[in-house]
């Protein structure tokens, strides 16, 4: 059996009602509804804000006129309740306005474990790169951060504004693993040729030449084929550039590459304009 038949049967995602959140559930629908996969909707209660809460000192601040009123677990508790709700009708909307199959699912825990627990049971795991509280400047949130370095699946992250679409560009180099990249590269791109890019990178001339040996071998054994290209440069910002350069929607990295740092991932999510996937 070819590996892109094979399909990406659930996608995860993370949900929350940050702009982050917002644009992870816009993008896991595209996704989902590309792929004829069921999608997990997934809200965290994060205990941390009910033991807060129980303190003596809590407040709640609200906008518009300033004003504060005093904040417990029982208040907080509802708060987050009216919080999921909100999110499972924005949720169900956006599913059914391109017929996806979703479930949804809340869960009370830290975040981060939680996340990771969830993505155990799917295919692909869709976030935004920030949540709630974003670190400064433009990077990885703290959950985001977690999930990059300890999920066992793919993980797609991305910034408002950054829609997933085709073409999908696949960053292959030769190492163990790298087919996984080609992989899913295939199925994001639905396996139309017009669709997929491989990038190479020109360490020297010599290798580059044999990974691409490598990449037309495995596209003839799986029925498909690519536009290649060779990477002059192999930092964060070359590849960004290069993804521009070929109007890439998607970039696929190997989990594991170098570039998948939280810095390289921060560059890459500003300066390529699309989300980047972790492939595993």
């Amino acid at each position: 059996m070819r590996v892109t038949d094979r399909p990406l049967q659930r996608i995860l995602v993370a949900l929350d009602t940050s702009a982050h959140g917002r644009a992870a559930l816009e993008a896991a629908v595209i996704l989902a509804a590309d792929l004829h996969a069921e999608l997990l909707g997934l809200f965290v209660e994060d205990p941390n804000l009910l033991r807060l809460a129980a303190l003596p000192f809590a407040r709640e601040a609200h906008s518009g006129p300033v004003r504060e009123e005093p904040m417990d677990a029982p208040r907080m508790a509802r708060v987050l309740r009216a919080e999921a709700e909100q999110l499972r009708r924005r949720f169900a909307a956006e599913a059914g306005r391109l017929h996806v199959r979703w479930t949804f699912e809340v869960t009370r825990g830290p975040v981060e474990r939680e996340v990771l627990a969830a993505a155990e049971r799917v295919d692909l795991v869709v976030m935004g790169a920030a949540g709630r509280n974003p670190m400064t400047g433009s990077g990885l949130g703290s959950t985001a951060r977690a999930v990059a370095r300890s999920a066992v699946r793919s993980v797609a992250f991305l910034s408002p504004g950054n829609r997933p679409g085709r073409p999908v560009v696949a960053l292959y180099d030769g190492a163990a693993g790298a087919e996984q990249v080609l992989a899913l590269a295939a199925r994001l791109a639905c396996e139309d040729d017009r669709n997929l890019v491989v990038l190479v990178p020109q360490d020297a001339p010599e290798a580059a030449e044999e990974t691409e040996r490598e990449v037309e071998d495995y596209l003839a054994r799986e029925g498909l084929r690519a536009r290649l290209r060779r990477l002059p440069d192999g930092d964060a910002a070359s590849l960004a550039r290069e993804v521009r350069a070929v109007g890439g929607r998607l970039l696929v990295l190997r989990g594991g590459h170098r570039l998948c740092d939280v810095a390289s991932l921060a560059t890459l999510l500003s300066r390529a304009g699309c989300p980047v996937v972790i492939a595993r």
